[in-house]
């Protein structure tokens, strides 16, 4: 098993990724609220690598600065992702409008050299995942909106991530999936997330436009040991979604591997537009090879998963309660790069009315 760096977990900083307001108010006539400054405000201005490295250092200024700039980088770009799904016309949507060969620089996989710098310094994700039957096709089959179809094997996606690609203070956060596989209308088969909790209400914004059932937690704790690890949400005062891992044999190792990041990227979802929604999958499709680069794995351990829901959560019922599974830990980094592209499968609604 790889070592994790040390780390004291009594070293926190404050994270303020949610918008700021600056509100002039000199009477009851007259009100200015301020979410973006003007010279940060422009789509162009991008944060700064070197800067972003030293976010919770201790200067307020430049943490103001970080944290701004992820805001108005995240909204532009979700509002090309919408004005796509918007439009009628267009059916892929790749390298965020860019089209195919055009990817984007700041996402491009890391060199060998950097590769190796982002491993000493503890950067990487790293998840428990787990894979399960549903005990309930019946109610399986009930969360698949058409044209979405039941898949020839249907199953359970459960995983807690953690995210730190980066290494990156500014960069980390952290995100729970609770998946099932679906067909899609042109045969391939999906994944659809049904829950998806995470750390801030940006990130919430970001996954209700994306299409996914995001919600924020009131707190998320993962934690890694020797042949362990665990990972907890607690929302309204209660664990509403954990994953224990521990570590030990499996029926089958080489099963468990194919699953990679369980979707590993490949999702379908449903987007909102005006009086209808657009459903749209991100990953490969017929004629489309993104040439994306495999990760590095840092750590894998085979083992059992614990899996606790809120039982009074509708899709707690697909699984056993508290089921313990046979799953897996990893932590991996790098990979990517290559086409990503998103494609549109079918549009309920949203068309205009008739005269």
């Amino acid at each position: 098993m790889a070592a994790n760096p040390k780390v004291d977990l009594k070293k926190d900083y404050v994270m303020h990724l949610e918008t700021t307001y600056r509100v002039s108010a000199p009477d009851h006539d007259h009100v200015k609220i301020e979410a973006v400054p003007q010279e940060l405000a422009d789509p162009e201005v991008k944060p700064d690598r070197e800067e972003t490295a030293k976010y919770g250092t201790g200067d307020a200024n430049l943490d103001s600065k970080l944290e701004t700039l992820r805001l108005t980088t995240a909204r532009t770009r979700m509002d090309g992702i919408q004005a796509w799904v918007e439009d009628p016309d267009s059916a892929y949507y790749i390298n965020q409008g860019r089209g195919s060969g055009n990817q984007n620089e700041r996402l491009k996989p890391p060199s060998n050299e950097e590769l190796e710098r982002l491993i000493a310094i503890g950067a990487g994700t790293q998840g428990i995942h787990t894979v399960i039957e549903p005990v309930d096709l019946d109610m399986y089959r009930s969360f698949i909106p058409a044209p979405l179809e039941m898949p020839e094997k249907p199953l359970v996606g459960v995983s807690l991530l953690d995210m730190n690609q980066s290494g990156m203070k500014l960069n980390r956060f952290q995100e729970g999936r609770f998946t099932i596989k679906v067909l899609c209308p042109d045969g391939l088969e999906s994944w659809m997330c049904l829950s998806t909790p995470v750390p801030f209400l940006h990130h919430t914004r970001e996954g209700v436009i994306w299409g996914w059932p995001k919600y924020v937690a009131d707190s998320i704790t993962y934690t890694r040991g020797k042949d362990a690890a665990r990972a907890a949400f607690m929302y309204q005062g209660e664990e509403r979604y954990s994953l224990d891992f521990t570590a030990g044999p499996v029926q089958d190792e080489e099963y468990l591997k194919s699953f990679g990041k369980i979707e590993g990227g490949n999702t379908v979802t449903w987007h909102w537009i005006q009086g209808g929604a657009v459903c749209t999958r991100q990953g490969r499709g017929p004629g489309i090879d993104t040439g994306a680069q495999p990760p590095k794995i840092l750590d894998w351990q085979a083992g059992q998963v614990k899996v606790h829901m809120r039982q009074t959560d509708s899709w707690a019922a697909l699984i056993p309660e508290d089921s313990v599974t046979d799953g897996w830990y990893q932590k991996w980094i790098g990979g990517g790069g290559g086409d990503s592209y998103w494609v549109k499968l079918a549009t309920v609604g949203g068309l205009p009315a008739e005269e």
